[in-house]
C-alpha cells in the first residue's frame, strides 16, 4: 500500500530543466567547451551542477582550474530567475491522495522557493531531501535513502515521480517503485524508453495523466 509519495523537483513540478540545459550549455561554451543543448540533455539532465563540471573535467573538456562553485553558484541564480510550474501542477498537487516530500538534486532553499511557487506548503509541509544533506546527489541512491530513513517508511510503502536519467537510476538503485513523468519541456523523443529501460514500472506524459494515476494508487 502506498503511504508517501517522493516527488523529484524540477522537471516534474517546475519546467527549469530545459532553463538549466540553457544556461549551463552557453556557460560551458563561453568556458571552451564544445556541447549543445540537445547533448546536455541526453547526456546530463538530473545531475548536479557540481556533478557536471567534475566529469568534464575528468574528461578534459573543462579546465581543471574552474572554480566550480563560482560556476554553481551563476548558473543556479540564472534558473532561479526563470524558474516556472509545469502545467497542472498545481491541480495535480490539490488531488495527491497521500502525503508528500520533495527529493531533489538542487539546494535545499531553491526547492523551499519552488514549494512557496507552487502554493504547496500545506501538501510538502517543508519535507525536502536535497543532495546537499548527503556525500553524492544522484544519479546515486543516497537521498532516496535518506528519505526513507528520515520519513520511517517501507520501500513498499512509497511512490516516486521522477523525470530523468538519474533521477530514475537513483530511485530504482534504491529500490522504490518510480513513475517516469514526460511532461516537461525538455523532455526528448525516445526518452520513456530510457527510463522504462532503468527500470520505471510506468510512464505519464502530463499532470492530468499523473493525477489519473494517482487516483489509483
Amino acid at each position: 500500500m502506498i503511504k508517501h509519495i517522493l516527488f523529484d523537483c524540477d522537471g516534474v513540478l517546475i519546467d527549469t530543466e530545459i532553463v538549466a540545459a540553457e544556461v549551463v550549455t552557453n556557460w560551458l561554451i563561453s568556458e571552451g567547451v564544445d556541447i549543445n543543448v540537445e547533448t546536455f540533455i541526453a547526456d546530463y539532465t538530473g545531475k548536479t551542477f557540481t556533478d557536471i563540471l567534475e566529469i568534464l573535467k575528468a574528461k578534459q573538456l573543462l579546465a581543471a582550474s574552474t572554480e566550480t562553485r563560482e560556476a554553481v553558484v551563476f548558473m543556479d541564480e540564472e534558473i532561479r530567475r526563470n524558474m516556472r510550474p509545469i502545467v497542472g501542477v498545481k491541480e495535480m498537487l490539490s488531488g495527491v491522495p497521500v502525503t508528500a516530500s520533495m527529493v531533489s538534486n538542487s539546494a535545499e532553499d531553491y526547492v523551499l522557493e519552488a514549494i512557496e511557487l507552487l502554493e504547496a506548503n500545506h501538501i510538502f509541509q517543508k519535507r525536502v531531501f536535497s543532495a546537499e544533506m548527503v556525500p553524492k546527489g544522484k544519479p546515486d541512491p543516497a537521498v532516496y535513502l535518506l528519505a526513507l530513513e528520515k520519513l520511517n517508511l517501507n520501500k513498499e510503502e512509497v511512490l516516486v515521480i521522477e523525470d530523468s536519467v538519474a533521477g530514475v537510476t537513483a530511485s530504482t538503485a534504491a529500490g522504490l517503485k518510480t513513475v517516469g513523468f514526460l511532461g516537461g519541456t525538455h523532455v526528448r523523443n525516445g526518452h520513456g524508453e530510457k527510463l522504462k529501460q532503468l527500470g520505471a514500472l510506468d510512464l505519464v506524459r502530463s499532470h492530468k495523466e499523473l493525477t489519473e494515476y494517482l487516483s489509483g494508487i
